[in-house]
């Protein structure tokens, strides 16, 4: 299950790699060239969230989705 995971897990970012792109473009670039790094702390704060937790999400979404479905196998073989 790890491999089928970790296979999960490198297609998942190359799948989402142009969205990811566009959402920190959006949400990291726009405010740094608008002056945002100038309110100090508030916006390294935003960019360690913003950087962190969508890869976080999509490591958690490919576990949840491969122990679903080795579930559903597990529970398809007893049947």
């Amino acid at each position: 299950m790890t491999r089928r995971l970790s296979l999960k897990v490198g297609d998942a970012f190359r799948r989402l790699a142009l969205p990811l792109a566009a959402y920190y473009g959006i949400t990291l670039a726009v405010p740094l060239a608008n002056g945002a790094w100038r309110s100090g702390g508030a916006f390294a704060e935003h960019a360690i969230v913003v950087l962190v937790v969508p890869p976080i999400a999509i490591v958690l979404a490919c576990a949840v989705g491969t122990m679903a479905r080795a579930c559903l196998d597990r529970l398809r073989s007893e049947i």
